[in-house]
């Protein structure tokens, strides 16, 4: 039994007495044959996940879950997650991603938002994103142009048996000492002087029978028109998808589809004849003036 006369000395109780101290007249309560469980704060930081929808189609390799969750960190995580989803997410092997997309997310010019990036600081991206590189986890290549000069990187994840190239860690927005990386790719620039394309999807096909075949099995070319029609949902142009999907890499025809869907054309399939042709008219181009 306290003495009530007894001044409180708890640091923060102001009780004259203890018998007028808060602190030491709760009778505490039984709870399951012991004292009454600490109470849980809740902390909220932001409006809940509405749930999920369904499992959807961004596959991701079993060596993500069976070997590297244990070792890599979560902002590791994150980016490598990241890289999926715009590369296996999109049907891609590699995707040019800008750091602006990483740190932001994507926001459409009809502003629909396709994603919120990674949610890292700059500084903690960097390091990851180095990480991943030195670790073998991820390729990153540097891109440059004459127009633009220093483009939005290029990210893959390095496949078994695929070269770890030295001097392919990224080093965006880091100090110039760092290695810069050997491997630079020159994108296939849209200029002005290229006709615009108005005709319809099944429009002139000529410039493409004019390109070599690209040498690939018939079920990859089927495979890569079907991904095409999937995407641009023009039944009638199947021939001519797989035309494209025969004679363009599938890596340009990847990139066209995804700044198509970044963009939110309001007619993407005319759009994506009028990139294809682009590409052939320069790849045209190019040979007569090697031939040259």
């Amino acid at each position: 039994m306290l003495d009530s006369k007894l001044a409180c000395l708890i640091p923060g109780c102001h009780a004259t007495t203890l018998a007028n101290c808060a602190l030491t007249t709760k009778t505490p309560t039984r709870y399951g044959g012991g004292m009454n469980p600490p109470r849980v704060h809740h902390a909220t930081t932001g409006p809940q996940f509405r749930g999920f929808r369904s499992p959807n189609t961004t596959p991701i390799p079993d060596e993500v879950f069976d070997e590297l969750l244990a070792d890599l960190s979560g902002a590791e995580v994150k980016v490598l997650l990241y890289i999926c989803r715009r590369t296996f997410g999109w049907k891609k092997e590699s995707d040019n991603i800008s750091l602006n997309q990483m740190l932001h997310g994507i926001t459409r010019k009809d502003g629909i938002t396709l994603d919120r990036g990674v949610g890292l600081s700059k500084p903690t991206l960097l390091r990851s994103i180095k990480s991943l590189c030195e670790k073998g986890v991820i390729v990153a290549e540097q891109r440059e142009s004459r127009e633009k000069g220093f483009e939005a990187t290029n990210y893959r994840l390095r496949m078994e048996h695929a070269p770890n190239p030295l001097g392919q860690i990224m080093n965006q927005g880091m100090s110039q000492n760092l290695t810069k990386p050997l491997v630079k790719k020159v994108d296939l620039q849209e200029t002005k002087q290229q006709e615009t394309v108005n005709k319809t999807v099944n429009g002139d096909g000529s410039i493409f029978k004019t390109l070599p075949n690209l040498g690939q099995s018939r079920d990859k070319t089927l495979y890569v028109a079907h991904a095409i029609l999937e995407q641009l949902g023009d039944q009638q142009s199947a021939q001519f998808y797989q035309l494209i999907a025969a004679k363009v890499p599938e890596h340009v025809i990847y990139q066209a589809l995804s700044q198509i869907k970044v963009d939110g054309a309001r007619e993407p399939a005319k759009l994506f004849t009028h990139k294809m042709k682009l590409y052939a008219f320069s790849r045209v181009k190019n040979e007569i003036v090697h031939k040259g």
